[in-house]
């Protein structure tokens, strides 16, 4: 069987489909530049069994494309390591800044963020200084 991490642009498709459940395969390129490179990274996840599709027509030709069981066990875990290393690399941040004095609190979630921020370390908002 082949290893979804070696598979190029695998993790990706899997936390895309994870995300938005059946869709097109044409959907898929707005997280891809080809659909060549899309086209072969399908593939492998069909053959690795993580991925399924069904062809029907609709007036033209449609691809759906969406997680098997054993895709959505893989999907839910990239996501939880994604989410760690989110984490860890908020934290990193949050200690790099640690070093200013002046702190601005987030208008949205109240975090105190640190001097020269633009945006809120917290929730992502844009920090509004002055």
């Amino acid at each position: 069987m082949v290893d979804p991490l070696d598979i190029r642009h695998g993790n990706k498709i899997l936390l895309f489909l994870l995300e938005k459940g059946e869709i097109k395969k044409t959907d898929l390129l707005e997280i891809m530049s080809s659909s060549d490179s899309l086209s072969r990274s399908l593939q492998d996840l069909i053959n690795a069994g993580l991925i399924e599709s069904e062809t029907i027509i609709q007036g033209r030709k449609v691809i759906l494309t969406k997680l098997t069981p054993l895709g959505r066990k893989v999907a839910e875990q990239l996501k939880k390591a994604n989410d760690i290393l989110e984490d860890y690399n908020k934290r990193q941040n949050k200690q790099n800044y640690s070093k200013y004095n002046e702190t601005i609190k987030c208008s949205l979630c109240g975090y105190e963020n640190p001097e020269k921020a633009k945006f809120c370390l917290e929730c992502g908002t844009r920090v509004e200084w002055g």
